[in-house]
Formats: C-alpha cells, structure tokens, sequence
C-alpha cells in the first residue's frame, strides 16, 4: 500500500468512525486496549500499540475518531490496573472467547482452493455449531452469548457473564476439548458409561472491594471478604456447572440416524454394503445394517437405543461422525484463544484494517440470513479509480467484481477500499486526496 493509497483508506476511515455508533464493553475502563494505525509502518510490519486505558466513553470514542486506527482491540481479561505492564496489571477475570476461522478449518494449501464467499460458509456452519455446543451442552443461554463476525475470514464468540470470569486456562481448555471431541472416550460410550467429562462444580465468589471472581473466601488479590455469585448459568439453574449430561452420548445417536440418512438411505442394497464394507463392517453386518434402514421408524429406534447397544458399528463410523459432528475451529494448537486469559480481541464495530469489513455484532435468532459481504460492508457506492497490482474478484453488495494485475478499473467505493486493504490495488493517481 503506497502513501497516497494510505492516505485515502486513512480518510475514510476516518469518515466512518466520525459517524459510527460504537460498540463500548461493559467495564470498559477495567479493560486493557490496543491499536494498530495506518502509518508508515503499515501493512508491511504491524505495530501494536497497547496498554492503554480509558476513563469514559468519550474518551474512547474520541481516541478512535482521531486515529482511525487500522485495527482496534480490547482484552479479555478485566484488570486493576489496565494500563499497566504486564507483570502489575492486577488480573481479575476475563470474558469467555472463541475464535473461529477459516484457516483453522482447513489447511494452508487447501485455502487457495477456495473463494473468500465459500470460506465464509465454511466458518459459519462450524460456528453454528459451537452456539449449538454452548446452548445445548454447556447451558449457556442465549442472551449470554454475543456473536461478532471478525471482520475478515470468521467468528467471536464472547461470554461475559459472571460465572465464567474466574476460569482459569485449564477449564477454558477443557471446553475446547469437549467441543473438539478431544480425547472422547468413544469406548466409554459403547460399553453404556458418560461420554462426557465431569467438569468441576466450583463454588465462584465476587470480592465485596475489587470484583475480583475468585473460588476463595477471601480475595487473593485485595484480602477483602468474597461473597457467592448467585447467577444463572445452566437450564437447570446451576451456578458454575460446566457438566454436559449425555452431551456426546446424544450428539453420537443423532449423527448415526444422520449417517444413516445421508449415506445408506436411498442407495441401492449393493451400494450401502459397499459403503459400509469400506468402513470395517463384515459382510453379514453391513446387510443387517442396510435391512434396517429400511424398517419403518428406523431414525427414533436408533435415538433410544441404549449406549451399550452401539457397540457393533465399527470404529471408522464413528470417526466419520465424530469428524461431523465436532466444531473444527472453536480453537487450534498454534492459536489459543479460548485458553488465553489475557490475549486481546477485536473491538465489535470497529473496522478491520485488511478487509475495511466491519467487526461486525450478529444477533443469533438473525444469523442464518447474516451475509458479511451485505451486511459488514460500511462504504459508499460512488465511482473510484483503482489501479490493480494482482489479480483479484471480490462478490459484495450483490455485485461481483474482478481485477487484473495492471488494470486501471472504476469501482464502487466499498469494493475499492476492499481491494486497497487486502494489497490488490492502488489508488489511482487523480483519486488522491488533497
């Protein structure tokens, strides 16, 4: 990104931040905040800029509208002391996050095979699913959850309540490994005992002087008295019960019955044996298995069929249903997210310096018509000349556009300033400022 390029992204920038009603945390000022700006050093060598604090809102709020920061982020984790270093911050909780993306999904080579659009549905069937994993086996209710679209190739997912401000690493990773299927004991399954791990029952309490969420009687960061928090976390109205009662259990059952719709039911006799032979099954097993799929009521015998009763489907059909109903990217070992209770996150509603998206907040029960390329793009539609150094298409707005590495092309605004941050094109020389 040349200077003049630079100059114009910085501008509009700048426009939008003017105009934009920014999502604020609760607590923010406990928050540490970081920044990356569009200056000499950018794109090339991103600088963080970190360790700041704010006393109010209007002071946040003015700091972004003059910097028109490239990318902008707040911790996780609430402090003490915020804006100090690391070692003296005064750690006291931190929001639950997931990051779901793209390239966690599938592999380096593999991401050229696919368009920025398919990629996006990729991510968001996996992040269906995390929701899902949160709702349904973890108890968290809906209005707990808050999902952002990052503004580039995935998910956020924050959980900022109470109960799970106190966790440490080890439980946060343990959700992770729960909604990965890490370490599932697919052999407890089939012999009837819980799929799932007893997560600890742990009383959370609040100091009455620095909020601090802690499972001691007095607080280990102030000594002042703790009190229980009273919250409500699962269905049941547990406080802090991380506990998936025949979560994998039922999650097996249902994939089977959907193993079973997609992969036998409607094929021929010889094509299901086929198909169930190539997974390890004998040749008696995979006719008894294809003779009832066909038997009225198949899907609700398979849902009340007792654990110790799977047994005889052979392994490598689990594994296939396992591989289906898992979330592949709430985290991965080269990006730990969920588990870093200090690592920063994306401010909802700022703009994302490489893709001028918005990190946009989805509302859930509206997530299913959510479209980044709509609904996350901020920028105008008026006429800008651009000069592409790389070859390039980008579908936003409903309308698809391509550039050719050398091309001098008009564009709607939003698809310029797209092309600019993701280093395909320059302004043209007349279309810079000033």
């Amino acid at each position: 990104m040349n200077e003049k390029t630079k100059l114009f992204v910085r501008r509009k920038f700048e426009e939008y931040y003017r105009r934009a009603r920014i999502s604020i945390p609760k607590d923010f000022w406990m928050h540490e905040w970081g920044f990356v700006f569009l200056d000499h050093y950018f794109p090339e060598k991103l600088v963080m800029r970190r360790h700041k604090s704010f006393a109010t809102e209007k002071e946040l709020v003015n700091y972004l509208r003059e910097n028109a920061p490239a990318h902008a982020y707040h911790s996780a984790a609430i402090y003490k002391y915020p804006a100090a270093d690391m070692a003296t911050k005064g750690w006291l909780g931190a929001d639950l996050i997931f990051d779901l993306d793209a390239d966690h999904i599938v592999s380096e080579e593999e991401l050229q095979r696919y368009s920025y659009e398919d990629l996006l549905g990729l991510v968001k069937k996996e992040t269906v699913k995390l929701i899902d994993f949160l709702i349904n086996d973890f108890g968290f209710h809906e209005e707990d959850i808050e999902l952002v679209f990052s503004g580039s190739r995935g998910y956020h997912i924050h959980i900022k309540t109470d109960e799970v401000r106190g966790l440490g690493s080890r439980e946060r990773r343990e959700i992770v490994d729960y909604v990965m299927a890490t370490g599932l004991d697919m052999k407890a399954v089939l012999v009837g005992k819980t799929a799932t791990a007893d997560y600890a029952v742990r009383e959370l309490r609040r100091c009455t002087e620095c909020n601090k969420i802690t499972t001691k009687m007095i607080c280990p960061a102030c000594g002042r008295d703790t009190i229980k928090v009273e919250g409500k976390m699962g269905k049941e109205g547990r406080d802090v019960r991380l506990l998936a009662s025949e979560g994998w259990g039922k999650r097996l059952r249902k994939g089977l019955r959907d193993f079973f719709i997609t992969e036998i039911i409607g094929r021929s006799d010889e094509e299901g044996i086929k198909q169930l032979r190539g997974m390890g099954m004998t040749k008696e097993m995979a006719k008894k298995i294809v003779n009832m799929t066909k038997e009225e009521g198949m899907a609700k015998r398979i849902e009340r069929m007792e654990e110790g009763k799977l047994g005889f489907f052979p392994m490598p059909v689990w594994a296939k249903i396992i591989e289906r109903e898992k979330v592949k990217s709430a985290d991965s070992p080269d990006a730990p997210v969920t588990a870093d209770i200090k690592r920063l996150i994306r401010l909802p509603t700022s703009l994302h310096g490489k893709s001028s998206l918005e990190v946009k907040p989805v509302r859930i029960e509206t997530f299913d018509d959510f479209d980044p390329l709509e609904d996350a793009v901020v920028f105008g539609d008026s006429a800008v000349e651009i000069t592409a150094v790389r070859n390039s298409t980008i579908k936003m707005k409903g309308e698809r556009y391509k550039v050719e590495a050398r091309e001098i092309a008009s564009v709607p605004e939003h698809a310029a300033i797209y092309f600019m941050c993701r280093g395909v094109a320059e302004i043209k020389e007349k279309n810079s400022p000033g």
